[in-house]
């Protein structure tokens, strides 16, 4: 007996501790009707991802260059046509006003399930030359498996096709590895004071097999890995940094968390608003990706890109799926090396990939 006295003692002064241990089920998910503002901070920031493991106490200087709001809507609500392919229960957000590339999809949507099982998202959608495109995945995207709690694993396949009419098509297939790899607090500019959440990191295998026009590439990998932080009540991360993984290098490409408006100031009052097809056309001639000379007879090329990827990186692959290249934050690639012959470049910044194709 006096033996199991100290064990006793132990577990007493563990349980503070633990019971500080947050469990996120589906009712932390968002709802339909949610409008969730976020902050881009700068990926720049200084945030370690192996941060992990027990009672870890995240503490990020984060600061915000801009803001957004995700808006969690029907697919017959963004888009009557869309009803008619997407389930009636599933709703989502805008992803971005424009995927670029040689591929463009504009007003681009995720549409999602949420049971008391798990999160997925289910279908995508968005406008083609004009043309609203919806697809749903062949396999779901399971975002989370519930209840979600420390060391919780799992691994899903899932698989979106989508034809891009008059454009090409992309097909990408691939599988989602999950683990809840810390638990702790956390303290962002939108909390008052350090809130008990958990962190999940997905890493993110994919196989995208592009065709632009009648040319289609063989199936280039990607691997990215997200990071979530988060806690009971919010339906959003608290904090959700993104990265792209080279060889067994990470680079951090997006900094998202959670926050309230910011009013920097009392802008101006608008001009009017012009709706004629031509400035329509000129908006989504500026958010397109481009390369130039292309074909290259010296072996140098210049992207031209949306306004405001700062942060980016490329990767160019040949024909038979194989990295011949990447570079970061360069708008003039040097290919002099590379064999004559066609080629896809993929632009990565923030969440968002576009392609271009170069012809050396």
């Amino acid at each position: 007996m006096r033996c199991l006295l100290p064990l006793f003692a132990l577990l007493l002064c563990c349980r503070p501790a633990f019971s500080q241990m947050v469990v996120i089920t589906s009712a932390d998910m968002p709802v339909l009707g949610d409008t969730l503002r976020y902050s881009n901070a700068s990926p720049a920031t200084h945030i370690n991802p192996g941060d992990s493991g027990l009672s870890m106490t995240w503490h990020y200087a984060l600061t915000s260059i801009s803001q957004g709001v995700d808006t969690f809507k029907t697919a017959t609500a963004v888009n009557s046509s869309y009803g008619t392919i997407i389930d009636a229960g599933a709703y989502g957000y805008k992803v971005a006003d424009t995927i670029p590339g040689v591929l463009p999809v504009y007003n681009t949507y995720t549409f999602f399930q949420n049971t008391t099982d798990s999160f997925i998202a289910q279908a995508f959608a968005g406008e083609v030359t004009g043309t609203p495109t919806p697809a749903n995945y062949a396999l779901p995207d399971v975002w989370y498996h519930f209840p979600l709690s420390y060391l919780r694993t799992d691994s899903d396949a899932y698989e979106l096709n989508v034809d891009l009419p008059g454009v090409g098509s992309i097909l990408q297939t691939g599988y989602r590895s999950t683990r809840v790899d810390a638990w702790g607090t956390i303290l962002t500019p939108f909390l008052a004071s350090s809130t008990a959440c958990i962190r999940v990191r997905s890493q993110i295998f994919e196989m995208d097999s592009v065709t632009i026009g009648t040319t289609g590439f063989a199936p280039v990998p990607r691997n990215t890995v997200e990071y979530k932080w988060l806690a009971n009540g919010e339906h959003y991360p608290l904090l959700w940094v993104t990265s792209i993984v080279t060889g067994s290098t990470e680079t951090i490409t997006s900094i998202r968390y959670r926050d309230k408006f910011i009013d920097t100031a009392t802008p101006p009052p608008p001009p009017p608003v012009d709706t004629s097809a031509a400035v329509h056309n000129a908006t989504r001639a500026n958010s397109t990706i481009s390369v130039y000379p292309n074909p290259s007879a010296d072996g140098i090329v210049k992207l031209s890109l949306p306004k405001g990827w700062t942060n980016f990186i490329v990767q160019v692959y040949d024909m038979q799926g194989k990295k011949t290249g990447t570079f970061i934050n360069s708008r003039e690639l040097d290919i002099r090396l590379f064999p004559s012959g066609t080629y896809l470049a993929r632009i990565t910044s923030g969440t968002f990939s576009g392609y271009v194709q170069i012809v050396r």
